[in-house]
């Protein structure tokens, strides 16, 4: 298994290097791509209290995206699956008036579904959102069953902060190709947006199944159950995460979190003891550093009984 990782061209999803395709936008992968730095973490070490650790919500999984989250613009924790990137270019835009938004008329609908789909993603990928929820919705207005323009505009109504109109139409894309795994991981990323943790796991499951091997979806099921507060059963996820991406840092800083939070001291120590020895340049080691010295000396309120935050 390889432990390097390289960009995307398409979408500049960090994408571990022996896949053939991005799990963002699906373009073919050019191994010639320089490696991707490690992210910042400084996101998945927060403290409201000195001596208590927890960890950020995934934002999607943000984190690497090898899933798409992760959001994911990628998002912190999980990365959101991305429509497919194209390199065509939509059809001319009139000339955009300030707080004047686009309506669906603005814009010449091209001939096919798939053309919209294209033209949308493209858009999508440019960061032209407004102009990617209208071409998808001309697509819907050709096919109301369309997943990938379901899931398109889910993913857009998502990124503008309507989370509950993002989950109805990512929720229309998985149930018209349910054993499509994108759709299935957008759809958890969505809810767990929305704070809707036990939806969100179910789904995040559901898309392990269809991806078992893929480490983002593993590690975005496991926050998932951190989030909703069972860290007990987060633990054996996090691990299945390690196995399948032993050189992801932040995977160790948090299972080291769920293991603490459980109460056991010397499995968090070491695993706070190897996040500090893969990523030394995290914004967070210092902090890190002074909360292990806090639970070795064991002086009270070092963290040998973990609080929710």
């Amino acid at each position: 298994m390889s432990d390097t990782y390289i960009v995307c061209a398409a979408c500049g999803a960090r994408i571990r290097a022996d896949r053939d395709r991005c799990l963002r936008c699906g373009e073919m992968l050019q191994a010639a791509e320089t490696p991707a730095a490690p992210p910042s973490l400084a996101e998945w070490l927060r403290s409201s209290n000195p001596r208590h650790l927890v960890v950020g919500a995934v934002a999607s999984l943000g984190i690497l995206v090898g899933a798409v989250l992760w959001t994911e613009s990628p998002s912190t924790t999980t990365s959101v699956a991305h429509p497919v990137a194209t390199s065509t270019k939509p059809a001319a835009s009139p000339v955009a008036v300030p707080g004047q938004p686009l309506a669906p008329g603005d814009l010449i609908a091209p001939a096919t579904t798939a053309d919209s789909v294209r033209l949308a993603s493209a858009a999508f990928t440019s960061g032209d959102f407004e102009t990617a929820k209208i071409r998808y919705q001309q697509a819907l207005e050709k096919k109301a069953d369309d997943p990938e323009a379901l899931n398109g505009l889910g993913l857009v109504l998502e990124r503008q902060g309507q989370l509950d109109d993002a989950v109805k139409q990512l929720e229309r894309a998985a149930a018209a190709a349910p054993e499509t795994w994108k759709y299935r991981f957008n759809l958890a990323h969505a809810l767990g947006e929305r704070g809707n943790w036990d939806r969100a796991i179910d789904e995040y499951r559901a898309a392990s199944g269809i991806f078992p091997d893929d480490y983002a979806t593993r590690y975005n099921l496991a926050l998932a159950i951190h989030k909703k507060g069972d860290d007990e059963a987060a633990i054996p996820e996090f691990r299945k995460a390690i196995t399948l991406a032993p050189r992801e840092p932040s995977f160790h800083l948090s299972l080291g979190i769920s293991l603490e939070k459980t109460g056991k001291i010397d499995e968090a120590q070491r695993e706070y003891q190897q996040y500090l020895e893969m990523a030394p340049w995290a914004a967070d080691a210092d902090k890190l550093k002074d909360h292990l010295k806090a639970l070795s000396s064991g002086a009270p309120g070092s963290g040998k009984t973990p609080s929710t935050p």
